[in-house]
Order: C-alpha cells, then structure tokens, then sequence
C-alpha cells in the first residue's frame, strides 16, 4: 500500500510499536484510510485509521501495545502505547441490517405473550 509524502512523514513520529503494527498491517493487505496529526492528544500526538481490523496479531494488550474494543461509528478498536499519545484505529464494524416492521412487531408480541404469561401464572398459581 502506497502511503502519501504526508503520511509517512505523520507515522514516522509514531511510537516503534505502533508504526510496527501499521506496517505489518500494510504488508497483509490493510491500508491506511487516514493519519491525523495532532489528534487525539494535541499537539504530540497522531491517530492513524485503517481501513479493516487488524489481522497480523491478537486484538488483545499485550507486547507494548494496550488494546480497547470500542462499539461506535468512527471505529472498532484502538490500539495504543503506554504514553496513549498515538493510536492506531480499526475501520468500524458494517451497520447491522435494519430489521423490516414485521420482525418488529413480532418480536414485540412476543414479549407481550412472555410477559402476559409471567403475569397471569402469578394471578392465578
């Protein structure tokens, strides 16, 4: 994956353990959707977003990086050093598919029916 002059010149600030992690990353086929400068721990820090999960190690901590799950739009994980002034983040999960009113309405009628049962037992048990 070509990285752009600007980039490159953003990574190399990172920390080993991180612009180590991009780049393996990049050798298995990830790309870097972005390096943002500055962010999140301004003015010292950098945030690079890749466009999958990283797949060239756990998504766990440990080996100098701290690992967090996150559930959210902007991304999925996110990986850092000790320091938490650089980060490397994971593309976000796909939007689950919306469910069509016929899936709601009978998942709600069952709740009702679970619900009326519970109720009703207690009444008359």
């Amino acid at each position: 994956m070509h990285l752009t002059p600007e980039h490159q010149d953003a990574l190399a600030r990172f920390p080993d353990v991180l612009r180590e992690l991009v780049e393996a990353e990049l050798h298995a086929g990830n790309a870097v959707l972005e390096v943002t400068p500055g962010l999140p721990a301004t003015p010292i820090g950098a945030c690079a977003k890749l466009a999958r999960r990283v797949s060239t190690r756990p998504r766990e901590s440990g080996k100098g990086l701290r690992f967090r799950e996150r559930t959210g739009s902007s991304h999925a994980g996110e990986f850092t050093d000790a320091d938490a002034h650089f980060f490397v983040l994971e593309a976000p999960e796909p939007a689950p598919a919306e469910k069509s009113m016929d899936e709601i309405r009978a998942e709600l009628a069952e709740r009702e029916r679970r619900s009326d049962e519970e109720r009703f037992r207690e009444m008359f048990w």
